[in-house]
């Protein structure tokens, strides 16, 4: 169930558009659901998180990473995420809290922004 987490990390992180969909694939089910305030609606299963994740990369170039170890029980998890160049310049940070199926994939995932710093 970690592995997922760990892999939708990697797809935001992804140098190309077939490794990023390779790592969705391996971490969310075909109707996940995201939702974020950036995002005007809830957007919908593997092609509609490739290009919402190419969308964002195609503007900024900063990394996704956990701040802290993600939490987990039942089949509920949280961490705390920032945006950050490798320079440390920090574009934001917030909370994700996702569900996961009973085979360990994500099939939802709710995104917080606690602070922007966006040019």
């Amino acid at each position: 169930m970690m592995q997922s987490v760990q892999n939708y990390l990697a797809a935001w992180n992804a140098q190309t558009s077939d490794e990023r969909r390779s790592l969705l694939q391996s971490c969310i089910t075909d109707k996940a659901i995201y939702i974020d305030p950036h995002a005007p609606d809830p957007v919908q299963g593997i092609d509609g998180m490739q290009a919402l994740i190419e969308k964002f990369r195609a503007r900024f170039d900063h990394k996704l990473e956990s701040e802290g170890q993600i939490d987990m029980h039942h089949s509920v998890f949280r961490l705390r995420w920032r945006l950050q160049r490798e320079s440390g310049e920090v574009l934001s940070r917030g909370l994700m809290v996702g569900d996961l199926t009973n085979t360990g994939l994500i099939e939802r995932i709710v995104q917080f922004v606690d602070a922007v710093n966006a040019p």
